[in-house]
């Protein structure tokens, strides 16, 4: 009979550990968030607030160190189906923020749905914003309150600052950002 090493005892305990440790934070959204569809996976230290202004869909992932909040009572967050949310991303729900299908934000990207103009204790704007069906938002990207809507199909390049709406099926990206390419044609974007 063979002996497993304490390394690779280690590695299974670990990996024990963080199953349930997803499972411990899974079951926690899914009783305290307002609406949370089948299929739906959240890591260890994702954190909403308040929970009962968020809306799942179903087959969502959240990963670790995403974090979602309000500055006021009616802000919102509602994610469609097959989402994911990647490390630590930040949503700014103050606004409103619907996320449609099959979207994809990668780690460290920030999404805000408000500003305080020139004084940043004034009471916030807020500037609800839509991103479309099948969106790619890239790591580090940022996309601020001017930013109105991301069209379906769209993708954001990896650190791109988005400060105005941008179009159905284009890549943008840059400091501020500017279409480069299309992604898909706006007729397969419809279908």
């Amino acid at each position: 009979m063979r002996i497993k090493s304490a390394y690779t005892i280690s590695h299974a305990v670990a990996a024990g550990v963080r199953r349930w440790r997803v499972w411990l934070a899974t079951w926690f959204h899914r009783v305290t968030l307002a609406e949370v569809g089948i299929g739906c996976v959240f890591q260890a230290q994702v954190g909403f607030h308040p929970p009962a202004n968020v809306h799942f869909g179903d087959n969502c992932f959240v990963a670790r160190g995403t974090a979602a909040s309000t500055e006021v009572a009616t802000g919102y967050l509602r994610v469609g189906n097959d989402v994911q949310i990647n490390r630590e991303v930040h949503l700014d729900m103050t606004g409103g923020l619907t996320i449609g299908n099959n979207v994809l934000i990668s780690e460290k990207a920030v999404l805000y749905t408000h500003n305080h103009g020139h004084d940043p204790r004034s009471a916030p704007a807020l500037l609800a914003k839509t991103i479309g069906a099948g969106v790619w938002v890239g790591m580090h990207a940022v996309i601020l309150p001017t930013c109105r809507k991301i069209g379906a199909g769209a993708i954001i390049g990896a650190g791109t600052i988005v400060t105005k709406d941008v179009p159905e099926g284009v890549i943008v990206a840059g400091n501020p950002a500017k279409i480069i390419g299309r992604h898909i044609e706006k007729q397969e974007v419809a279908a």
